[in-house]
């Protein structure tokens, strides 16, 4: 039984890091789309934090999976509300990407679009995120 306890402990304190690292990265892709003028740097940018953005929210699904798993499979109302704005969190990141891909180099309407949802995605992104922190420190106070 001490292993089950010892897995679950892990599989939670690697939970919060990839937590922390999702939301940082989102925080540093808020800025980068804010600050960057020149749409070449910045989309070669957008790509590289995309791809790890989508690594750390496979990772962050991976733990969570983790210790679902390790609980018994209970399903409670934590659950789907970690899991719902997980899903949200990816469900918007496919349609930014599908934004981005119909971004053109000379349109300047194009990236002004992109930007202008890839900020208002990434500001929600984090919201979600500390919300969801928040609601899961306060019920285990």
């Amino acid at each position: 039984m001490e292993a089950m306890n010892d897995l679950i402990s892990m599989a939670l304190t690697l939970h919060r890091i990839f937590i922390g690292l999702v939301l940082l990265i989102a925080i540093l892709s808020y800025f980068f789309v804010s600050s960057d003028k020149d749409f070449r740097g910045f989309s070669n940018r957008v790509e590289s934090v995309a791809l790890q953005y989508y690594f750390m929210l496979a990772a962050l699904f991976f733990t969570g999976l983790v210790v679902f798993g390790a609980t018994g499979l209970e399903v409670t109302w934590q659950v789907v509300m970690m899991v719902s704005a997980l899903g949200w969190i990816i469900f918007t990141s496919a349609k930014l990407h599908q934004v981005f891909k119909r971004t053109r180099e000379r349109d300047i309407a194009s990236q002004k679009l992109f930007k202008t949802y890839a900020k208002r995605k990434y500001i929600t992104d984090i919201l979600i995120i500390l919300a969801v922190t928040a609601v899961m420190y306060a019920v285990s106070l």
